[in-house]
């Protein structure tokens, strides 16, 4: 059993509109996030994520020509970006997508994203239903609240 957050869009109100727009994220590390790093960040939305490793490369590309940092150094520190984007990648496209255009609404515990998704839309449908009114509740006359052992009027 994984945990996923649930995140809808802000704007959405419309119960199809949600259904179609939802996203679960899992709480884990991701083995293509690892191999695949930008490419896997593109294609989940995280596009300053993506910004920052560019630019980070190079950093370390241009540290390697200006000040000869050996090579087996700079592939230990690409790997170490590696491993960090396998580890922290779900949670770089969490902040992603809570940046203005998705908000957090529920954590799921579930086996796979297909179940989490139903399951978090069974409670957003569940929750968006109006609640019923409260029968009215009937007190005779003399059986008004009070204090100590003569709770009635009479005594």
């Amino acid at each position: 059993m994984t945990l996923f957050t649930v995140h809808i869009p802000v704007e959405a109100r419309d119960p199809q509109e949600i259904a179609d727009k939802i996203m679960v994220i899992p709480e884990k590390a991701s083995l293509p996030a690892f191999l695949l790093g930008p490419i896997w960040l593109v294609a989940q939305g995280a596009y300053l994520a993506v910004g920052v490793w560019v630019v980070a490369m190079t950093v370390l590309v241009g540290a390697v020509l200006v000040l000869g940092l050996a090579p087996p150094g700079l592939a230990a520190v690409v790997l170490l970006i590696q491993i960090f984007i396998g580890v922290e990648g779900h949670q770089i496209v969490r902040g992603a997508a809570s940046r203005g255009r998705f908000k957090c609404v529920d954590v799921v515990n579930a086996r796979d994203a297909e179940e989490a998704e139903s399951l978090a839309l069974r409670r957003l449908l569940a929750a968006q239903q109006p609640a019923r009114p409260a029968a009215p509740i009937y007190r005779p006359a003399n059986d008004l609240p009070g204090i100590g052992l003569f709770p009635g009027a009479g005594g």
